[in-house]
C-alpha cells in the first residue's frame, strides 16, 4: 500500500488548516427520576377528576329529566 495514504503530516504543515478549539458544552444535571405518587397524591388526583366530571354528570341528569320529564310526571299519577 502507499505510505502516503496514511501520512497526514502534509495537513499539519499546511497553513490553510486552522485548528479550532472544540465547543464547550455545559451539561445540565440529569432530570430527576419521576417519583412514585403517594396514596394521598393518587386520592387527590382522583378527587379532582371526580369534581370535574360532576358538572358534566349533573348536566346529563338535567337533560334526561327534561326529555323524560313528561313520562315521569304521567307515571306519578298512577
Amino acid at each position: 500500500m502507499n505510505d502516503h495514504a496514511y501520512d497526514i503530516s502534509y495537513l499539519l504543515e499546511s497553513e490553510s488548516v486552522v485548528a479550532e478549539a472544540p465547543v464547550q458544552r455545559v451539561m445540565k444535571a440529569a432530570p430527576a427520576a419521576p417519583r412514585k405518587p403517594s396514596l394521598a397524591d393518587t386520592q387527590e388526583a382522583m378527587a379532582r377528576e371526580l369534581l370535574q366530571a360532576a358538572d358534566a354528570h349533573e348536566e346529563l341528569i338535567r337533560q334526561y329529566l327534561r326529555m323524560g320529564g313528561d313520562t315521569l310526571q304521567d307515571s306519578s299519577r298512577y
